[in-house]
């Protein structure tokens, strides 16, 4: 028989703490885990492995980068240069995308990005992967037209060519998956590209850049409103309660990224963001599951002493 309700003898839970828990519950029930750069914890970033591998897993949602091409194609690499994860001088802005497509990412995967993204000590547990080499830059078409139908694709328009946007926006209008992107950027100046071509697309402003000073949540809720954007992406770093409560204040999505290890995550999901860019989306899944089943546990009241 169950107890009768007796909030005279309920030490255990104040109002507070029932209000947090219940707050934290649907936060974790919510909260949108991205795959970044495709399951990137095991596979090599924004390649047909990683992209296939976070197929498997589950993932509704990826983050991808997309950059302009010498010969106006884009493609689906990161790092502003491609000395470190291509082994080359240059730019990928530099080379057509038949040459980009040519290049071995996998060789980087397994030399250093691997042990760099399983750190043990982070507080994850996801498979440590094998050798990935060879594995081959993807550009924006073949990835539509093998997981176009698969994900909800967060496309980050990297640098500052003017004709990204377009050129992004032309690529998803030929395979009819321009309603299923969200489109993020730390560039302000793309942001309006994008909002002229495509005023109804969902987009969001990435920010603050490393090692910079993050604007104030007022600069934040005034250029999201100005862009007509849906989303503010604060790094970790910069994300606070006070950031947070100003931007759903405005009607405005909180998605970080940034983050490195399990506790930054819970944190997150505290701090009451909406959804995360994550490499370890197993693992991130598997840690919102059981926050889920402990913050929605009901203690057993105590009985009052006499």
């Amino acid at each position: 028989m169950s107890r009768a309700w007796d909030r005279s003898s309920y030490h255990a839970l104040s109002d507070e703490r029932l209000q947090a828990r219940t707050m934290r519950t649907a936060n974790v029930a919510a909260f949108r885990l991205i795959a970044h750069r495709g399951a990137s914890a095991s596979a090599p970033e924004n390649t047909r492995a990683a992209f296939q591998l976070a197929a498997e897993h589950g993932t509704q949602e990826i983050e991808t980068d997309a950059r302009f091409t010498r010969d106006g194609r884009v493609v689906l690499f990161h790092d502003k240069t491609l000395r470190r994860k291509l082994g080359r001088a240059g730019r990928a802005e530099d080379l057509t995308l038949a040459e980009l497509q040519g290049l071995d990412i996998g060789a980087w995967f397994d030399r250093e990005g691997a042990e760099e993204l399983n750190d043990p000590d982070a507080g994850w547990d996801e498979d440590f992967p094998g050798p990935a080499a060879p594995e081959y830059v993807l550009g924006l078409d073949d990835y539509l037209e093998e997981f176009g139908d698969c994900f909800h694709h967060n496309i980050e328009l990297k640098g500052e060519t003017p004709e990204l946007p377009q050129a992004v926006l032309d690529a998803l209008d030929a395979c009819d998956k321009r309603p299923g992107c969200t489109f993020i950027s730390f560039h302000l100046e793309q942001l309006e590209r994008l909002r002229a071509l495509a005023p109804d697309a969902t987009a969001g402003w990435l920010f603050a850049r490393a090692g910079e000073r993050p604007p104030s949540p007022e600069v934040v809720v005034r250029e999201c409103r100005r862009l007509g954007l849906q989303q503010c992406n604060p790094r970790y770093s910069a994300l606070t309660e006070e950031l947070v409560r100003a931007a759903h204040d405005a009607g405005l999505e909180v998605r970080t990224f940034g983050i490195r290890t399990a506790a930054e995550l819970q944190r997150a999901v505290g701090l009451g963001a909406d959804g995360a860019t994550v490499d370890w989306f197993r693992a991130s899944r598997r840690l919102l599951a059981g926050d889920q089943r402990s913050a929605g546990r009901t203690r057993e009241p105590e009985t009052a002493r006499g």
